[in-house]
């Protein structure tokens, strides 16, 4: 049996490397580590124009992700959703990417109250706070129809109010004042497929303002709609998550006028960013490390051939 370091170097077990990649990327979902990191300038101005959202305007989301990415796309659908409850802003939400969306967010939702609930705070209220307008398969007719006419499109759609059963949307203090989509003080898109592009295309520019959370393989594509000024900010995969867990907590110190944080809920801050962001960085290392071994491993077996 060859027992040369070259050898032993080239053909480590497979077992032994899936058992170190388990470990090390464990290790930081049990054990709060904080990674030094400067936010972008898109997670700073959508944390920004989150924090300076009038209060008696509501925000329109458009939830279009699901279980598959629930590792990015959640964690930035908390932070919006913790920050809109905090500040009192009403929202509504629709899908129009996938089916099982609605179910995902409501679910989301759901958490996040029980979170409030057990500090002692008032669940935020569906159909009088936030309400459901629920899933529109054909993302260009319906972001269409939005665009053109939203209180026809939303027409017919119900939702649950309290003590009432199901009710017309449109009728929920949600939409109070709603007569077209630039109604609204934000619309917000978190996805993980095109249907970001389609709200594009659609929207008229600052009708209303536009904002976008992604998955990381998005973000070089939507970073060109940010630099062209068609969405005034967007939190960009992992790193754009991690980012805005950490402004909910430090705020923006160096705005004119500071934007605040919430450094009182720091540990209510924290999400999937922080316990995913650490690991992230882990399994580039170890790939980075074994990387290294197996060209240290070629150079030795070449060597030893001459």
């Amino acid at each position: 049996m060859n027992s040369s370091l070259d050898a032993r170097l080239q053909s480590l077990p497979k077992f032994a490397i899936y058992l170190i990649l388990i470990v090390i990327t464990t290790i930081p979902l049990f054990v709060t580590m904080v990674v030094p990191n400067k936010p972008d300038p898109a997670s700073i101005d959508l944390y920004t124009k989150l924090m300076t959202l009038p209060t008696d305007r509501p925000v329109l989301i458009a939830s279009d992700w699901t279980g598959s990415t629930r590792g990015e796309s959640k964690g930035a659908f908390n932070a919006v959703i913790k920050i809109l409850m905090r500040r009192g802003i009403k929202f509504a939400l629709y899908s129009t990417g996938d089916p099982q969306a609605p179910r995902v967010y409501q679910d989301a939702i759901a958490q996040i109250n029980a979170q409030r609930v057990s500090r002692g705070e008032a669940p935020y209220e569906r159909w009088n706070q936030w309400v459901n307008v629920g899933f529109f398969p054909g993302s260009e007719a319906a972001t269409n129809g939005i665009a053109t006419d939203i209180r026809a499109t939303f027409s017919g759609r119900k939702d649950t109010a309290p003590g009432q059963g199901q009710r017309d949307v449109i009728n929920s203090p949600v939409f109070s004042g709603i007569t077209k989509v630039s109604d609204f003080s934000l619309l917000l898109v978190i996805t993980a497929s095109k249907t970001s592009n389609f709200t594009i295309e659609r929207i008229k520019r600052g009708q209303p303002p536009l904002a976008m959370a992604v998955t990381g393989v998005m973000v070089p594509e939507t970073n060109n709609f940010y630099q062209s000024g068609q969405i005034i900010g967007f939190a960009g995969g992992l790193k754009g998550v991690y980012d805005m867990e950490g402004l909910m907590t430090t705020g923006v110190t160096d705005a004119n006028p500071p934007v605040p944080g919430f450094p009182d809920m720091k540990a209510d801050n924290v999400g999937q960013g922080t316990a995913y962001y650490p690991t992230l960085h882990f399994a580039m290392f170890l790939l980075i490390v074994m990387v290294v071994i197996g060209n240290v491993g070629m150079f030795l077996s070449r060597k030893g051939a001459r």
